[in-house]
């Protein structure tokens, strides 16, 4: 044995022993010429065996979690890849495959059953055998992700003796030399788009995948590559454009925090991939500039939690603003806690109690999305006392239960419960009951919409809070009566009429609900494209109004959320002929989600537009001061940013006040909007 040998055993041993403490060392970069430990992607040797020995024990948590891989379908030996030689052309499909893979490996491995492995042999062998070529006409983006997971599978399934050498050899070219180029130039060109043109998520599968790459082909090169795009890279992967905002108190914010939780989750969990990979080859990136990440996680997890965090409007080259923190927390699908968790908590011993306290909701971590790899709990868990399951106990009773009667239906609001993964929602037509279970829903989200009503009915509702252990006692009742639907026709004042071209006319109805509700469709067609459909053809409900006032709508999302392409949202028009002087606040591009501000100050123009924020639906607003229009939107009806800046139009004094449907196509179109005020004065 020589003396470099002897220390990197010495060191490993180490290594080994401070993490059965709990504790690590912030690893320096690898020397150029220090071979990467193997296997050393997601799961080193260790990782292995602790799962092997912990589930051959039947030990909580692992068993639990073990137990939902083998129910899975993607971890059966009969399952059958569909390799295509575009893996661009087929992410999802691609993606479902390297996750088969993936699964089968760990099942071999556990159990000893080689019939698994020989099943993720046969999938890997299949992409290697179909894809000999690199296709140029890939645009990489998210094709990283089937990328990085079967580089990661390879780097795992290398410990499968059977495997033949040659297939393996075979497998490593294509990862190399046909996938490789495409991630490459994806972060090097981006599609020749603005640099921050696309999310964090769309960079990091491919940081991971080159990453990966390198270890899987001991191409030092390679992972350089990538270390250095995670700490210095242009694009939206690296960690301060992915990390763009931190807080005081161990909080920071996440890029697209302002898009969706989704998304959101999606691109923390690919984060901390990234970094385990760098940290099986002994560079501790998780404490990377403080530990960024885990200030991150923080938030994410206090934010999904139902807790106020603090946050910062973002915007990007393409006007994609995000005015305020997305809405829909609280949804348990991304499988990335385990791994956050363990490392930063259980491994480092540092206190993040949101990020502890969701991992503990989300456990035993299951598998939702093929995005991130899951059963976490199963792979990453460390320490029984520090990852319990089931819970000691059950959650508390919910308190401060509300219901609100709406258009269709009744909404339902508590108070979060601490310790519950879900709730339980009841109803009945008595006080008394019997109550009938509606939903067990799971997550974080204290709301609840039935949409199954009838006019006229009173219901009377009861939560309670659940979790692994079992369900707290009922919530206090509380009822609601269901009110009608919509009436056709208008109230009284209101009027409705296609402008231009319209393929098919327009309809109109109303609820007296929500401080008056009017539902609307509409066509306009012109053939031009979305930017004059508004223009030149929408069906328009509208009023009268003179001088100065505030013009103001929430357009749900609820109801009627349209097709798309399409624009819905105020407009206030000189005349109701074609082509009239005209300004819109309206939501439709960017898949329905955009908005926009635009006007015309002069007949048979064109509108300008300028960029409103870039997800959401939501409450909208317009304030005329003499010839000048001032657009504002807002996530609850109280807090208001100003969209673009405020658009001159010299307009007669008496002008029409209105809410627009187009749909830019002979389809039809419709839209919902309540709480319609029109205000006078400035």
């Amino acid at each position: 044995m020589t003396a470099t040998t002897l220390l990197l055993g010495l060191r490993r041993i180490a290594s080994v022993a401070l993490i059965a403490l709990g504790l690590t060392f912030a690893a320096g970069p690898a020397p150029a010429d220090k071979p990467f430990v193997h296997p050393g992607g997601l799961q080193t040797m260790a990782d292995l065996n602790r799962m092997k020995a912990k589930v051959a024990a039947g030990e909580h948590p692992w068993i639990d979690s073990w137990n939902e891989l083998c129910k899975n379908g993607k971890a059966q030996s009969t399952y059958v890849a569909r390799p295509r030689t575009n893996m661009d052309a087929s992410r999802q499909g691609a993606s479902a495959d390297a996750n088969a893979a993936y699964f089968n490996t760990i099942r071999w491995y556990v159990s000893g059953d080689k019939q698994y492995a020989d099943c993720a042999v046969r999938i890997c062998n299949a992409w290697a055998s179909t894809i000999n070529t690199v296709d140029h006409s890939w645009e990489g983006g998210l094709m990283g992700i089937p990328a990085y997971e079967f580089a990661v599978v390879g780097e795992l399934l290398r410990v499968y003796p059977a495997w033949a050498p040659e297939d393996f050899a075979k497998f490593k070219t294509m990862m190399s030399t046909y996938i490789y180029p495409s991630c490459h130039e994806f972060l090097v060109r981006h599609d020749d788009e603005p640099i921050t043109h696309y999310w964090a998520n769309w960079d990091l599968c491919n940081m991971i995948a080159i990453e990966a790459i390198g270890v899987l082909c001991d191409d030092r090169a390679k992972y350089d590559e990538a270390i250095e795009y995670f700490k210095n890279g242009a694009g939206n992967g690296s960690i301060k454009h992915a990390i763009p905002f931190v807080y005081p108190g161990g909080l920071a914010q996440w890029q697209e925090s302002g898009r969706d939780q989704e998304h959101t989750q999606l691109g923390l969990g690919m984060m901390a991939m990234f970094c385990q990979i760098a940290y099986n080859q002994g560079l501790d990136l998780y404490a990377y500039d403080d530990n960024r990440l885990m200030k991150a996680a923080e938030y994410v997890a206090r934010y999904n939690l139902q807790e106020a965090v603090p946050y910062t409007p973002y915007n990007n080259e393409d006007h994609v603003n995000q005015y305020w923190i997305s809405g829909g927390a609280g949804r348990m699908q991304r499988p990335i806690w385990e791994l956050l968790y363990n490392h930063y908590c259980v491994i480092k011993g540092l206190k993040s109690p949101s990020l502890t306290e969701f991992a503990a909701l989300y456990r035993p971590e299951g598998m939702q999305h093929d995005d991130n790899f899951g059963f976490g709990t199963l792979i990453y868990t460390l320490d029984a006392k520090k990852s319990p399951y089931p819970p000691a106990s059950v959650p508390p009773v919910p308190t401060k239960l509300t219901t609100d009667a709406g258009l269709g239906g009744i909404s339902l609001k508590w108070s979060p419960c601490k310790m519950a993964d879900g709730y339980i929602i009841s109803r009945a037509t008595s006080p008394d009951g019997p109550f009938t279970e509606l939903a067990n829903n799971r997550g974080t989200d204290p709301s609840f919409w039935d949409g199954k009503v009838d006019a006229g009915t009173t219901y009377y509702y009861r939560v309670a809070s659940r979790n692994a252990t079992g369900a707290s006692d009922v919530s206090a009742v509380a009822n609601a009566t269901a009110v009608a639907g919509m009436v056709d026709g208008l109230p009284e004042g209101w009027s409705q009429a296609d402008i231009g071209d319209c393929a098919v006319k327009g309809t109109a109805s109303h609820a007296d609900v929500h401080g008056g509700t009017i539902g609307m469709t509409g066509s306009g067609f012109d053939g031009i494209g979305v930017d004059s459909c508004i223009n030149d053809g929408c069906s328009l409900v509208y009023k009268k109004a003179t001088g100065d006032f505030t013009f103001t709508a929430n357009r749900t999302a609820r109801w009627g959320q349209g097709r798309w392409p399409s624009r819905n949202g105020l407009m206030i028009r000189e005349t109701l002929g074609k082509d009239s002087k005209a300004v819109a606040l309206v939501t439709g591009d960017l898949g329905g989600r955009e908005t926009r501000f635009g006007g015309r100050s002069y007949r048979m123009g064109w509108f300008q537009w300028q960029y409103g924020t870039g997800y959401s639906w939501g409450w909208l607003r317009i304030k005329r001061t003499g010839d000048q229009f001032t657009a504002y939107q807002s996530s609850d009806g109280v807090v208001w940013f100003q969209v673009g800046t405020p658009i001159t139009v010299r307009m007669a004094d008496e002008v029409f006040v209105g809410l627009a449907v187009s749909s830019d196509s002979d389809k039809v179109n419709n839209a919902t909007f309540e709480r319609i005020s029109i205000v006078p004065g400035k």
